[in-house]
């Protein structure tokens, strides 16, 4: 428990930096428009329902340790953001983990670009666990989400459903299920 609290504490502070080195700098106007990159960190909250025997689905509170990295456009409406997720458990000496890279487009539905207001995402990726076997499964997802600017950073609120292909390896944990919740997280530009 002390090396996860640990591990978001560090996550935290890397993703506070950026803001804490602009604020040390004069500004001149309104210097916000020329970011080329997004950095992120979410949590969220799902409904899965699972087709695996004997499990109907349930409410799963999903890790803070979910990072994003957004390449903002120039110019255009959609911006490409790749996604890093680790769920790590150590119990009763058996350590499980499942790692779950993934890549999303985000299209900037509002006149704030990529900065405020509404945006629809979707994207794909793997589910790479152990679970005493190891297994990959494939994971698609797709949402609407909104940025609310807060200072020199904005809160994001997500909302979507999520599917992951059958695996064998990860069953009962992670295989061929639907998941529809929502996430909540901070973002700094740079």
């Amino acid at each position: 428990m002390r090396k996860l609290f640990g591990g978001m504490v560090l996550a935290a502070l890397a993703l506070s930096l950026p803001a804490a080195a602009q604020a040390q700098r004069r500004t001149t106007a309104a210097s916000a428009g020329g970011a080329r990159h997004e950095f992120g960190a979410d949590v969220g909250l799902a409904y899965f329902s699972s087709n695996v025997t004997g499990v109907s689905g349930g409410i799963v509170l999903l890790t803070p340790l979910d990072l994003r990295l957004g390449f903002v456009p120039s110019s255009g409406k959609i911006m490409w953001e790749p996604r890093l997720t680790l769920n790590f458990s150590t119990v009763g000496g058996s350590t499980n983990y499942i790692f779950q890279p993934q890549l999303n487009m985000l299209y900037s539905n509002s006149t704030g670009g990529h900065r405020r207001g509404m945006y629809f995402t979707g994207g794909a990726g793997l589910v790479m666990g152990d679970f005493g076997t190891s297994g990959t499964a494939v994971k698609l997802e797709g949402g609407v989400g909104w940025r609310k600017p807060y200072e020199s950073a904005a809160w994001r609120y997500e909302v979507g459903i999520q599917w992951v292909s059958s695996s064998t390896a990860l069953a009962p944990a992670y295989a061929d299920y639907i998941a529809i919740g929502g996430r909540i997280g901070l973002s700094l530009w740079h």
